[in-house]
């Protein structure tokens, strides 16, 4: 089964902010958008990322969007941000699956609803628009899942005979580690913002939650992750076994997230 040394092994190999997005993240942080633009444009691969992830139906923007000076203003400077670590975790993402039944689309769809409902919670809430990198962030939970099971899915599914476990459980039972210290540690290798990487930790769910905005942030980031994985595609793809549901730590916010996301 999976050991502590191969997990330690993929950690080594998510690879650091190329320097192109380095760039590009340093000059939003400096609230120049413009220079953004430019350092963004130069890189091929992530402007053709932008451009099919903001002229999808769930940005909503009437006309299409061409150009990255295009895309940055119509963004503005932390939406802009959460899409560049979108396209992190897309780039740490297989071409293939191979625990997850699902293929490259399919993972964007979900990666791109999680992050625009998260919006509107983040708008909603008032909250500081610096936390809206934590959905994009916490879809890399389901890239390190694939590639922590991929090589071992008998030997889960033996396990999963024996009880109604999730794949965190599981991978803290033989390792001693969580998806929640992985999924954060990758988090502080692309330098994300603490407060965020804290609130991505939070929102697993698995430890007691102060009263306070950051506390309700994350009930209602682990709230709309299940949401979200329980969606026919993401079923089907077995990905709502990633981590379990925390019923007691979401109950609090549910009438507010079903108010805000416009669950009937």
């Amino acid at each position: 089964m999976v050991t502590p040394q191969q997990i330690a092994e993929y950690i080594q190999k998510v690879p650091p902010l190329p320097e192109t997005l380095r760039e590009t993240l340093a000059a939003l942080e400096a609230g120049e958008l413009a220079a953004a633009a430019k350092r963004a444009a130069a890189d091929p691969a992530l402007l053709h990322y932008l451009k099919q992830v903001v002229n999808s139906a769930a940005y909503g923007f009437r006309n299409e969007l061409s150009d990255a000076g295009q895309i940055f203003s119509a963004l503005g400077t932390e939406r802009a941000k959460q899409l560049l670590y979108a396209y992190m975790v897309s780039l740490l993402a297989p071409k293939e699956w191979n625990y997850f039944t699902m293929d490259t689309q399919t993972f964007r769809n979900f990666q791109t609803g999680l992050m625009s409902k998260w919006e509107r919670i983040v708008k909603a809430l008032g909250a500081e628009e610096k936390y809206l990198s934590a959905a994009a962030i916490m879809s890399a939970g389901l890239v390190v899942a694939d590639a922590i099971f991929g090589d071992h899915a008998s030997e889960v599914a033996l396990i999963r005979e024996s009880g109604d476990l999730d794949l965190d459980t599981i991978l803290e039972r033989v390792s001693r580690l969580n998806f929640e210290k992985l999924v954060t540690t990758i988090a502080e290798k692309w330098e994300v913002d603490p407060e965020v990487a804290k609130l991505v930790g939070l929102a697993f769910g698995r430890e007691a939650c102060e009263e306070g905005r950051l506390c309700e942030l994350a009930r209602l980031l682990h709230l709309l992750l299940f949401y979200e994985l329980s969606r026919p595609a993401m079923m089907d793809a077995g990905a709502n076994a990633f981590i379990a549901f925390n019923p007691e730590f979401s109950e609090p916010v549910l009438e507010r997230f079903q108010e805000i996301v416009e669950i009937a």
